[in-house]
């Protein structure tokens, strides 16, 4: 991990600290006392501001850890990801690869993502990447089969495709009562849930293909990290 500094040249980037992981002890005391703050009520840069790490750094400190090589972010938004992964890389065997991420969105939130009308035909050649991604956004996508036969796809033969996704119940009450989402501020589509039931998203996984599905908890449970793989 690069220091706070680096980061900076990433506008809105969360310091190198909320990113660390396994968490320091004393930091982690302080994130749970105010879990109440940084889940409900503080946007993402209020709560990093007040030193508690924000649920987005929580869901990019896990998959950084993850992601293999060359990464396609499906549903990138601002391309944070894709912008750690690249410098974390630096001057490692996988700079390369992680140079030549991508992430893809239907919106343009100003990341330099490339833009995509929809997730069911991704303009890329079969077994182009190493490692696709879908953070906290398959809820958001109505053709979700697709879009992960898509991911299917566009892996690599033993490629590993990460999901993040929060559950189906406190996802729809916090998306309710979290005043600065996004969903906020956009029309909503047809089929888009604000959460997801794990055993949907196994199921989703499973019969798109994937095989060796590893599913790991974080934030006290409420979130839920996949990793699966492209069978070789």
């Amino acid at each position: 991990m690069q220091n706070e500094q680096s980061l900076e040249m990433f506008v809105g980037a969360p310091p190198e600290w909320a990113l660390h992981r396994p968490k320091p002890t004393l930091q982690s005391i302080y994130d749970f006392i105010g879990a109440p703050l940084r889940m409900v009520v503080l946007p993402d840069h209020v709560s990093e501001r007040w030193h508690l790490t924000s649920l987005r750094a929580e869901r990019l400190g896990v998959v950084l850890k993850a992601i293999e090589g060359k990464c396609l972010d499906v549903g990138a938004g601002d391309n944070m990801l894709v912008k750690l992964h690249r410098e974390n890389s630096r001057d490692t065997c996988q700079s390369d690869k992680a140079m030549a991420s991508e992430g893809v969105d239907v919106v343009d939130w100003g990341g330099g993502c490339t833009i995509v009308p929809g997730c069911t035909s991704l303009p890329y050649e079969d077994g182009t990447f190493d490692t696709v991604t879908f953070i906290a956004c398959l809820n958001h996508i109505p053709e979700r089969r697709q879009a992960l036969a898509e991911a299917l796809r566009v892996l690599r033969p033993g490629g590993l495709l990460i999901i993040t996704m929060i559950g189906y119940i406190i996802g729809t009450v916090g998306h309710a009562i979290w005043w600065y989402s996004e969903d906020k501020h956009r029309d909503i589509a047809d089929g888009e849930v604000m959460g997801m039931r794990p055993s949907d998203v196994d199921s989703l996984i499973e019969n798109a293909g994937f095989v060796d599905i590893d599913v790991t908890k974080f934030v006290y449970g409420l979130n839920r990290m996949w990793l699966a793989r492209r069978p070789v």
